[in-house]
């Protein structure tokens, strides 16, 4: 709280009045173990910048009044893509601010990166507005596609926070995160950035911000590009297909092999090691829930040699085929979890 209002204790305002008037304890401020919600941040971000008449909360020495900031939306609001709105948004701020400088880099086949580049009065810490602009930038650009954004990634010019309660405020963006990066930006996809505009009035912005939405929320981004290529690895499985190639799976799923792989990439997986995971699955699955000898659950696998099926499980499992069935065989639970999902993966 402290650090969020310093732009305001600079220019002499009382920060715990401030805190009232977002109908806020004062007791946090100055407290290091203490926080609020994501719906408190929203009103206390609105009530400092009203007190101040400033969108960036007294962090730059030439502030930036909250009837420029009506213009810059009107600017873009009638636009017809993300991206579109992006780039007009972004010259409009450049013409209105000397110590804001966003800027943008376009990479060939992965994206965009959005560099925002903040010169902040001596006596704040930038960090924080750094922080909180970006949380800004992405719920709003949220809303205004009418689904979650997909960042690609951050970067971050300062440090990894510490904070005494324990709080990542950066887990809500649900990307990587690059610390002390030469630069601070947001990176988006061509995906989002064609997405067409959800909202287009200032009315509807002015109700938005008027429901309090709640900004420690991680939107449902709906089911993970792992859960997505499971599915449709499964569905190759089921008809016999147990080594599909990527491009099979990234036609399936309507996107390019390369923007599978970097999708995949992003929240930790590997195609390879989906289509290995689930076809161990199986084989664990047959072993446990089936008395089939274990050279036809190979072949039933697409393996062509008991030898190549006994190397992949062992790889997999960490054990033989053999020595798995005899040690999970007598468990109930698991025997019955494999029949479930056996028959879930069979499609009965």
């Amino acid at each position: 709280m402290r650090q969020l209002l310093q732009g305001a204790a600079l220019r002499g305002y009382d920060a715990r009045e401030i805190l009232r008037r977002a109908a806020i304890d004062p007791a946090v401020y100055g407290n290091p173990g203490a926080g609020i919600d994501g719906r408190s941040l929203v009103r206390l971000v609105r009530r400092i910048q009203l007190e101040l008449d400033d969108v960036y909360l007294g962090f730059f020495a030439q502030g930036c009044r909250l009837a420029l900031e009506t213009e810059r939306l009107l600017s873009f609001l009638h636009c017809t893509t993300f991206g579109e709105a992006l780039r007009v948004s972004i010259r409009f701020t450049d013409a209105m601010l000397a110590d804001v400088g966003p800027g943008i880099t376009e990479t060939r086949g992965s994206g965009l990166q959005h560099i925002c580049k903040y010169n902040t009065v001596p006596g704040v810490e930038r960090d924080i507005l750094v922080w909180i602009r970006f949380v800004w930038i992405y719920h709003f650009f949220s809303w205004l596609i009418g689904r979650p954004l997909v960042l690609r990634g951050l970067s971050i010019r300062g440090p990894r926070p510490v904070q005494h309660n324990g709080f990542d405020r950066f887990a809500l963006f649900g990307c990587p995160v690059r610390f002390d990066a030469p630069f601070d930006a947001l990176s988006y996809g061509w995906q989002d950035l064609t997405a067409r505009l959800a909202h287009g009035s200032i009315r509807e912005y002015d109700e938005y911000y008027a429901s309090e939405p709640d900004w420690f929320a991680v939107p449902d981004r709906g089911p993970s590009w792992r859960a997505r290529t499971e599915q449709v690895l499964i569905e190759f499985q089921r008809s016999g297909l147990w080594s599909a190639p990527i491009e099979a799976a990234a036609a399936r799923l309507q996107t390019r092999p390369r923007r599978l792989r970097q999708d995949l990439a992003l929240e930790g997986e590997s195609f390879q090691d989906v289509r290995t995971r689930l076809r161990g699955e199986w084989a664990a699955a047959y072993l446990l829930a089936s008395d089939m000898p274990i050279t036809e659950i190979g072949f039933a696998l697409g393996f062509s040699e008991p030898g190549s099926f006994t190397r992949h499980f062992c790889a997999w499992a960490g054990m033989t085929p053999s020595a798995y069935r005899a040690r999970h065989v007598a468990d109930a639970a698991k025997v019955a979890a494999a029949t479930a999902m056996l028959s879930e993966r069979k499609g009965f």
